[in-house]
């Protein structure tokens, strides 16, 4: 009886070690020489799905609105606004339905036409893409735009869509796509009455705008106007403030899917690498993120698979807290590049010259946040090390020159920036 006790129980033991041996040796296999996890490698391998960003992608920079006199300007909240909800689909009945149309009275294009009367204009930072825009509302082609009908030509691309809603007398749709050479577009809907919409009056003792030949001016009220001053803080320094790089790895540590496999260094940077990934925190608080990983070529490498996974990239970064929108892109190789810049307090966060990420640099920012995309999965991904918040007290008028200008908050060394003049 002792006996077949003492041999259960040595069976057991036998069992019991032989479940360790396999689950560290998978382990081994499966996790620590994969960079962390069998089934994070399967899925660099194979990417999944990425989130749909053709939504953002439509959305403008900014929305200019006013009833033909004076006009505000939104930077804020632009996706779940009532305007760009009335826009979007505005825009997407008149490029399925709508026709363009020319008005012999006309002659050239004018831009005060458009201006003068009740109207939303929506603005994009660079030029868009016709085709892709049109796609990307889930519309098959861009015709309306592109098949050259017009008398002022055809718009492979635009910067800017105004939009005149229908009212009570009028049940038509108009709507002018603006060129960033200058030419202007009229298109309609005729019996859009369902797209009817009231533009919200404009505070006339508030901030507002006038529209001149070169854009939007800013108009101050006699007794100025109020805004919030922005800091500037370095989640990279330490509550002593102080970059270390231990309190650096604590930082970066979201990058990587095994954290406790980072292998750390401070050499000419402070570097963080783990088989497929590195991470760096450069001279001039920059971050900058590298994936060495195979990048599978089934995987989507359309533009606006491309333009998705930058955003889920940028989503997955606790550090990034501000409103984004798209400042440009660019084609480079098999991927491409896209520019952020941020949003803050209803007024562009925007680097006013390029940012050295060192005392040697032959590479600079050019934008708050740049991702580069191939084939549907970040390979670098560079952006400021800073978070940005409103702050008090509040401060009063920036200095105003006398020519046309444009404000926002310029991005710089100060750990406080006061809103000021920019150039567009």
């Amino acid at each position: 009886m002792k006996n077949q006790f003492t041999a259960t129980v040595k069976s057991i033991i036998i069992l019991a070690l032989a479940a360790l041996a396999v689950y560290q040796v998978s382990r081994l296999w499966l996790v620590e020489l994969m960079d962390g996890n069998f089934f994070f490698y399967l899925q660099a391998r194979f990417p999944q799905a990425v989130p749909d960003g053709q939504s953002a992608f439509t959305r403008p920079y900014r929305i200019v609105s006013g009833d033909g006199e004076i006009f505000e300007i939104r930077y804020s909240g632009i996706g779940g606004s009532e305007e760009w909800i009335f826009g979007e689909n505005a825009i997407r009945a008149v490029l399925r339905d709508g026709n363009s149309v020319f008005r012999p009275d006309f002659g050239q294009p004018d831009y005060s036409y458009v201006l003068a009367r009740p109207v939303l204009i929506y603005e994009y930072a660079f030029d868009m893409c016709a085709e892709t825009f049109a796609r990307a509302l889930g519309l098959r082609n861009a015709d309306v735009l592109t098949s050259g009908s017009l008398a002022s030509g055809s718009f492979e691309t635009f910067r800017a869509i105004a939009i005149t809603p229908p009212d009570a007398e009028n049940a038509d749709l108009h709507m002018w796509v603006i060129a960033s050479d200058g030419r202007i577009g009229q298109f309609m809907a005729r019996n859009a009455s369902a797209f009817q919409f009231a533009i919200p009056p404009v505070n006339p003792d508030g901030l507002h705008f006038i529209a001149t030949t070169d854009g939007f001016l800013p108009q101050i009220p006699p007794g100025g106007f109020v805004y919030n001053r922005i800091t500037a803080e370095n989640p990279f320094r330490d509550p002593r403030g102080l970059i270390t790089l231990s309190y650096s790895r604590s930082q970066v540590e979201p990058f990587f899917d095994n954290p406790a496999a980072i292998v750390p260094s401070a050499r000419d940077a402070y570097t963080f690498t783990t088989r497929n990934t590195m991470v760096r925190y450069l001279e001039n608080a920059v971050l900058e993120y590298t994936s060495f990983r195979t990048v599978g070529h089934a995987a989507q490498g359309s533009f606006m698979g491309n333009f998705s996974a930058a955003l889920a990239f940028i989503s997955s970064d606790p550090h990034v807290t501000n409103e984004i929108f798209l400042r440009n892109h660019e084609q480079r190789g098999r991927g491409h590049i896209f520019f952020f810049d941020y949003v803050i307090d209803n007024w562009p966060l925007v680097l006013t010259e390029e940012w050295a990420t060192g005392q040697i640099c032959t590479d600079p920012l050019f934008s708050p946040i740049e991702v580069t995309v191939e084939y549907g999965r970040v390979t670098r991904y560079r952006r400021l090390a800073y978070i940005f918040d409103t702050a008090e007290p509040a401060r009063k008028n920036p200095d105003i020159p006398d020519e046309f200008f444009s404000l926002g908050f310029p991005i710089s060394g100060d750990p406080e920036i006061s809103l000021s003049v920019i150039l567009e």
